[in-house]
């Protein structure tokens, strides 16, 4: 076969077993054990949370 055929045939191979990998890694994290929550998570009414590691700043604003 030609060298292109195999080129391509191992490209194949790269990226499906790189979208597996991602696949077993996000399943493994618990990525998709809730779809839902996120959006109405942004809906509440809570004062926002601080950066970790930045400072308030003096006059109210923050630093780094």
């Amino acid at each position: 076969m030609p060298t292109g055929l195999w080129v391509v045939i191992g490209w194949m191979a790269f990226v499906t077993l790189t979208a597996l990998a991602f696949i077993a890694w996000g399943l493994r994290t618990h990525q998709f054990d809730d779809v839902e929550e996120p959006k109405y998570r942004m809906l509440e009414d809570r004062p926002p949370q601080d950066w970790p590691g930045r400072k308030q700043a003096p006059g109210g604003g923050t630093r780094a």
